[in-house]
């Protein structure tokens, strides 16, 4: 598993009620990621209404998309960040590319306020 991988894992709702598995992209360093148990991922969401400002659009049109393994345009919820173990993951989809992880990288930034 490294930073930028789409992977299915199992995600808990943000009210710890449940769970649901659902599409997520790495975006811990891979040597976070390679030393310990954990990974630090955002979600995805194929609901692509009511938006926020952290959420960035992944369209089909996009030209990194067809390697995200991802069936339909959808939302990084960016603003979703979660350090969960790696067990929970059940497969590889496939990975964003370098464009896509740099408007990820931006929002994070943003959200964190890492200026």
């Amino acid at each position: 598993m490294k930073k930028g991988n789409i992977v299915l894992i199992k995600y808990p709702f943000t009210d710890l009620t449940s769970t649901k598995v659902r599409p997520a992209i790495v975006v811990s360093s891979n040597g976070f990621t390679n030393r310990g148990q954990d990974a630090i991922f955002v979600c995805i969401s194929s609901r692509t209404i009511n938006t926020q400002p952290s959420d960035l659009v992944f369209s089909v049109s996009d030209p990194e998309f067809p390697n995200s393994g991802l069936k339909k345009s959808s939302l990084i919820k960016v603003g979703k960040i979660i350090c969960l173990s790696k067990l929970l993951t059940s497969r590889l989809l496939g990975e964003v590319g370098p464009n896509t992880m740099a408007k990820i990288r931006e929002k994070l930034i943003d959200i964190l306020d890492l200026n």
